[in-house]
This record gives structure tokens, C-alpha cells and sequence, in this order.
């Protein structure tokens, strides 16, 4: 009894060592990225394009309409789906109305930034009421780069649920730096950008309930999904999986989960009735998805030069081997066949997009919202590989072995700069259009000659960030 109760003391001490320092390694890795995000100065302002300015009619106006800015005349035109406003893509006119096309989502959420950012006298519009571009892309790169910068902190508190110190920390870097996260999502407020950042924290309270660290609190799982959804209709995938998921092994929670679900979803056909008369708006129909060019598509979406996910984040190559390696060892498989089963249909219902390599961007943009799964499995499958470890040390007949280790430093190493010249380097993103604009000419993405990540034009003339980016 005395050397429990003398030793209770030094267990809360050593919990709050614990504790304490990974508050300080989460909060260094939110600096460090940041500092990085914030100085990476190639900005993609593409389908993002007036979403600040939405946010600022909403705080100025109380409008979803953009009516209240002065725009040049320009002739309505045909667009899958919905009719524009002139060339501007990303503007829907409704009526007699103009509408940021694109899911409200991301404007919602960036409100009390913008809010901020205005009261520094940054506007994404002139006092004349004309568009500001400069004032938008600077709350666009900014809000990004502090989201991801937290998704960071995000991903290491995550591993750390299962994961030594040391290891936590190579899968919140990796996880950032060599994925989409620095080149696509950190660029500016693609939808995928908050999206990632939700999908994280969904993500935690998942893991965080299966290892018995914390207790799922269903209205807040529930809302957080429901974001997801506001913000990009994709990430339906991923709420029906988790729903499922929740009925099979949480039903005892599936209540106030569905009950929440109920009331965000009557609340978004509520607007799109009010705005749109019809139960979502234009950008959640599936008139884009037709799966004409499903095989090439699908192939190109993991192998090709210009998209391939495979060829951006090498890294996951090493991932699947520690998934297969290590399948016996792998914690909480419910889990892992969920993310797979997620991500197999997230990459089956992209390849159905039109067009299918995302217009103007980056890599493979359109599998960004598959960064935090991709993260969950390496953390699992790091898991799997101690567990294993463990039980041949414990039998004596485990020898450390360098092979392993050095091909996932390398494909990691690889993964980290092939993002980073997205995120540094603007011939990547002039790319897209130099020396033909790919949407016109998209066998540009199967061109080993003229790889994207290896673009090396000189820096000038950036392209208009107009440009599609769908």
C-alpha cells in the first residue's frame, strides 16, 4: 500500500512531463509550419476566387448574393450545370442574382477571420466596390497557412494517441510536407482546405474514442461532418463510411448523432430552397460526374505525371507495404478498412469527374481530402511495425535492420520536395498553362518529357488566378 501510494506521485509527474512536452512539440510544429506555409509564396487562387469577397457580404451586407459589389457588364453563359457570369467561373447567376458558385462552406467558416482582417484594413474589395484581388489573396494565403499549420499540431496529437514521441513527430511533418497539404492546401482556401482540417478532427475524436482515451461526443462528431459537407459535397464519402461505422460498433451513440445530422441538413436545404428553389444548390448536383473516361482517368489519378498521387507522394508506397507487412500487428482494424474503403471510393468517384485532372492545379488536388486518412493509416501501420517489433524483441530474435527504415526516409525525403516545388516554385503552376493551357490539351498530364513537379520555366508573367481550377 505505501509503494502505491508513494509511487501515485511520481506517476502524475511523469504524466505531466508527458503531457507538457507534447504541448510544446505541438505548438513548435504549428510555428514552424506556419513560418514555412507563410513564406512558401506560390498562391492558387483558382476556384477560391471571390470566396472572401461572399465572406464580406455576408459580415457587411447580411447577403449571400454578391449584388451589392460593383462588377462589369458581362453576358450570362452556359456552364455544366449552372450559368456564369461572363468568364467568371466561379460566379453563378441565379435570376437576377450573382452567387459565389462554389459550396458556402469556406466563406461560412472564414468569418470571423475576414472579420479580423478587415478591421486591419485588408478587404477583398475596394471602397468603390469593385473586386480587391491583392486584399483577397492575402486573407486566402494567410487563413490557409494558419489551417494547416494546425492541421499539423492536429496530426501529431493524433499519433501520439498510439505512437511514441519521436515518430508522432515524423508523421505530423510528413503528413504536411509531403502531401498536398503544403502544395495545394496551404496556397489558398481551395474547399479541400478546411475540409482537411475538419476531417482531422473528426479524425481525433475516431481514434481518440477507439483507444479509450476520450468518449465520443456524438453532436460534436455530427456537426463537425456536417461542415465537411457544407464545405465540399465529396466528403459524403467519408460521412456515410463513419455513420456506418458508428451503427455497427457505436449504436448506442447513433441517436443524438443522426438527430444533429437532421438538423444541419434541413438548415442547408433551407438555404438552397430559399436561394436556389431547389433542396441543394448547383455545385452538390452530380451533373459533372459521367465516368466516360473512367480507366484512363482512374489510371491517371494515380500514375500520371501531371496527377498521379502515387508519383506526389511517393511515400505512400511505403505506407501501403506497412499496411500489407505488418497486417496481423495493425491496431483497431475496423478502423483501417474504413480509411481503405474510403479512399478506394473517393479515388472511384473522382475518376468520374469532368474533367477528371481538376483544371488548373497542382499534382493530384483532387485526392487532398484523402490526406488525413492517408495519415491514420501510416500511424496504424507505424503501429503494426512496433507491436511486431516488440514481440520478436520479447522472443529474442529481433535484429534492427536498415533497409526498412532508409526506403521510408527516402520515399519521404522525395515525397517532401516534389511538394515543395508546388509550393515554392511558380513554373509548376504556370505549368498548367505553358506551353498549352492543359484543359485544352490534357494529354499534357500522361508527359514524362514535361513532368509538372519539374517545371523550370523562368519566373514571370504568373497566370491570371481566374484560371480554372475545378
Amino acid at each position: 500500500m505505501r509503494v502505491a501510494i508513494a509511487a501515485t506521485p511520481n506517476m502524475l509527474a511523469g504524466l505531466w512531463r508527458v503531457r507538457h512536452r507534447d504541448i510544446i512539440t505541438a505548438a513548435l510544429i504549428f510555428i514552424c509550419t506556419l513560418i514555412l506555409f507563410l513564406a512558401s509564396h506560390v498562391h492558387q487562387i483558382a476556384d477560391s476566387r471571390y470566396s472572401i469577397l461572399l465572406s464580406q457580404s455576408l459580415l457587411h451586407h447580411h447577403s449571400f448574393t454578391l449584388d451589392a459589389y460593383n462588377w462589369p457588364p458581362q453576358p450570362t453563359r452556359p456552364q455544366v450545370g449552372y450559368n456564369s457570369y461572363g468568364d467568371y467561373y466561379q460566379l453563378e447567376v441565379v435570376g437576377a442574382h450573382i452567387y459565389y458558385f462554389f459550396p458556402p462552406g469556406t466563406s461560412l467558416l472564414s468569418l470571423p477571420y475576414v472579420a479580423l482582417l478587415n478591421a486591419c484594413g485588408i478587404s477583398a474589395a475596394n471602397h468603390d466596390g469593385t473586386y480587391n484581388q491583392r486584399g483577397e489573396t492575402i486573407i486566402q494565403a494567410s487563413l490557409a497557412a494558419l489551417l494547416m499549420a494546425a492541421l499539423a499540431a492536429i496530426f501529431f496529437c493524433m499519433s501520439r494517441l498510439l505512437l511514441p514521441w519521436s515518430w508522432s513527430i515524423t508523421v505530423a511533418l510528413g503528413g504536411t510536407l509531403g502531401t498536398q497539404v503544403w502544395s495545394t492546401a496551404s496556397r489558398a482556401l481551395w474547399s479541400d482546405t478546411w475540409g482537411i482540417f475538419l476531417l482531422g478532427l473528426a479524425l481525433v475524436q475516431l481514434l481518440a474514442d477507439a483507444t479509450g482515451h476520450a468518449r465520443m461526443r456524438s453532436v460534436l462528431l455530427a456537426t463537425t461532418l456536417a461542415w465537411l459537407y457544407f464545405v465540399r459535397p465529396t466528403y459524403a464519402i467519408p460521412i456515410v463510411a463513419i455513420t456506418i461505422y458508428l451503427w455497427l460498433y457505436r449504436r448506442a451513440r447513433i441517436l443524438p448523432y443522426a438527430l444533429t445530422g437532421a438538423v444541419w441538413a434541413a438548415l442547408l436545404a433551407l438555404y438552397s430552397v430559399q436561394h436556389f428553389s431547389q433542396p441543394l444548390p448547383h455545385y452538390y448536383s452530380a451533373s459533372r460526374l459521367h465516368f466516360g473516361s473512367f480507366p484512363s482517368a482512374f489510371a491517371g489519378n494515380l500514375f500520371s505525371p501531371g496527377r498521379g498521387l502515387l508519383v506526389y507522394v511517393p511515400v505512400l508506397l511505403f505506407v501501403l507495404y506497412l499496411l500489407l507487412r505488418y497486417a496481423r500487428e495493425l491496431p483497431y482494424p475496423r478502423l483501417v478498412i474504413m480509411a481503405g474503403g474510403i479512399i478506394v471510393a473517393h479515388l472511384v468517384v473522382v475518376a468520374g469527374f469532368d474533367p477528371w485532372w481538376g483544371g488548373h492545379s497542382y499534382g493530384p488536388r483532387y485526392t487532398t481530402g484523402l490526406v488525413p486518412w492517408f495519415v491514420l493509416l501510416a500511424i496504424c501501420g507505424l503501429k503494426g511495425m512496433l507491436n511486431w517489433q516488440a514481440s520478436r524483441r520479447a522472443a529474442g530474435a529481433f535484429r534492427t535492420g536498415r533497409a526498412l527504415p532508409a526506403c521510408g526516409a527516402l520515399l519521404l525525403a522525395l515525397s517532401v520536395l516534389i511538394n515543395a516545388r508546388g509550393a515554392m516554385a511558380h513554373a509548376t503552376w504556370r505549368w498548367n498553362v505553358n506551353p498549352v493551357n492543359v484543359d485544352e490539351q490534357p494529354a499534357r498530364i500522361w508527359d514524362w518529357h514535361d513532368p509538372q513537379f519539374l517545371a523550370h520555366e523562368p519566373d514571370s508573367d504568373l497566370p491570371s488566378s481566374s484560371d480554372r481550377g475545378k
